[in-house]
């Protein structure tokens, strides 16, 4: 890992980089924002996750606590950094405000781009270009940096730790930066646990490159920062904190995505129009490419930092219980550097030309991936039919915020679980042998989410097969009838209400 601070490496640095990182920005936006949808489809329902996180957003700046007033599977950090945007329901609505959050996300991962051509720059210009184009145009990262998820907050305190650390390697660094560098990698542990593992991965290349003080420098101010974020909460929860965010997380049964289809999605090559068999040779010959390049980075002493993050993440996404399509963003910075890496190590006669060529490659294929379909969200006509008073329930919390009566539910003092599939982790999910009980055959929450989605003024059912509903609980929201229906939503009411709904 030594090399990554080499003399070599400083001379690149001093490469004029602004125009290529503004670049590089503008491109992640652009794709950022056709994968999204543009315009329609930042006030589109993207799924169920970035939802989650918002309503816990909004429900937090309204008194209400994570883990103790409502379930949360993550530690906090993603409730403290969508706050600001949850504030402005105070002045604005709901939607725009979750609107203003996704735009203030998708400069984040613009940010990230730019981090990674930052890096990669040590390498020299085609090393920036590569890394910086690679990144940008990333099926996994772009996914995730389209929306408020996790993600993009993970590659941002990596990436920016990082950096950090590599401006305090330097002669006459002030001394600050190895603190600072260690607790902006702390609070990527406030984000989601995953990042213990990067976090490991840039210790040891501390140890190896600056020794074990300054290596316990970074591990003191990283525990710090992650402690003043998470403390405060775990106090207000007490054990059930520590329940939710990890042993609830470690229990989960594994999801039904095979090693194959997870690679797929960490090298990109799920977003194609390709066959099945298509994808297995894409995945094998991208699969090949990438390791080449970490032989070849590795071999050439260049970015070795990388190689290691890359390896340990890739790891993670194929041994974790659970893997949805958003994950690939874990490792989509480093394996873009890996490659940078290795591009840069091509001889100088042709460097820039092949550099050139893989971008155009990149390029080429984001064009042959499958078109984002972005269907409307009815929030008008769902809204011409919702009464006017009462709670509205939902299995989805992204549809309350897009309906503007998330904080109206809030301030009224409705029941606003959050993150309603989540208590299938917490509640009845082990058979008393221990095995896990699958959401359609755990019969505590079958209960629970029957009661809740049937107890208000109104239903908003946004998930279709997401919610795993048994025959049971399907019957009971049969009983309410459906006044709207359109693109997958549709708004329930009670059988003895008026159509007009009077609460």
């Amino acid at each position: 890992m030594g090399s990554t601070t080499a003399p070599s490496t400083r001379r690149a640095a001093s490469h004029p980089g602004r125009p290529l990182a503004v670049g590089v920005a503008a491109l992640a936006v652009a794709v950022r924002w056709t994968l999204v949808g543009g315009a329609t489809g930042l006030r589109g329902y993207h799924g169920y996750d970035d939802g989650v996180y918002f309503a816990a957003a909004v429900s937090f700046v309204h008194g209400r606590l994570p883990y103790r007033d409502f379930l949360l599977l993550h530690p906090p950090g993603i409730v403290l950094a969508l706050s600001p945007f949850a504030v402005l329901t105070r002045w604005t609505d709901d939607a725009t405000a979750l609107v203003v959050a996704r735009l203030a996300f998708i400069l984040v991962g613009a940010l990230n781009a730019v981090l990674v051509t930052r890096v990669a720059r040590r390498w020299g210009p085609a090393a920036a270009l590569v890394g910086g184009v690679l990144y940008a145009m990333s099926p996994g990262a772009a996914y995730a940096e389209r929306i408020t998820l996790l993600e993009p907050l993970g590659t941002l305190t990596l990436l920016g730790g990082v950096v950090l650390l590599l401006r305090a390697a330097e002669p006459r660094a002030p001394s600050w930066l190895t603190w600072a560098a260690g607790a902006v990698l702390g609070l990527g542990l406030t984000v989601k646990i995953w990042a213990v593992v990067p976090l490991v991965v840039v210790l040891g290349w501390q140890v190896v490159e600056r020794g074990w003080r300054t290596a316990l420098r970074v591990a003191a101010a990283a525990e710090a920062a992650a402690a003043l974020v998470v403390l405060p909460f775990a106090v207000a929860a007490g054990g059930r904190m520590l329940r939710l965010v990890v042993l609830d997380q470690l229990g989960r049964a594994r999801y039904p995505v095979t090693p194959g289809e997870r690679l797929a999605g960490i090298l990109g090559v799920d977003t194609t129009t390709l066959s099945a068999a298509g994808s297995r040779v894409a995945v094998a010959v991208v699969g090949c490419l990438v390791v080449t390049a970490a032989a070849v980075a590795w071999r050439g002493r260049r970015g070795r930092l990388w190689v290691a993050l890359a390896t340990a993440q890739v790891v993670v996404l194929l041994a974790s219980p659970s893997y949805l399509p958003h994950y690939a963003a874990f490792s989509a910075a480093a394996i873009a550097l890996v490659v940078a890496a290795a591009a840069s190590l091509v001889p100088a006669p042709g460097r820039v030309a092949a550099s050139v060529a893989l971008c155009l490659a990149v390029v080429l294929a984001a064009g042959a991936a499958r078109p984002e379909r972005t269907t409307p969200f009815p929030a008008a006509q769902i809204r011409a039919r919702l009464p006017a008073t009462g709670c509205v329930r939902s299995d989805s919390p992204a549809t309350l915020a897009l309906l503007d009566v998330l904080s109206r539910d809030l301030a009224d003092g409705c029941a606003v679980p959050v993150d309603v599939s989540g208590r299938t982790y917490d509640v009845g999910a082990r058979d008393r042998h221990g095995r896990p009980v699958p959401r359609v055959h755990n019969v505590p929450w079958q209960r629970y989410a029957t009661a809740y989605l049937t107890s208000g003024s109104a239903t908003v059912l946004a998930r279709g097969t997401g919610d795993g509903f048994d025959a049971a609980t399907r019957g009971e929201l049969g009983e309410l009838r459906t006044v709207v229906r359109h693109g997958g939503v549709r708004l329930l009411l009670p059988p003895v209400a008026d159509d007009d709904g009077d609460g």
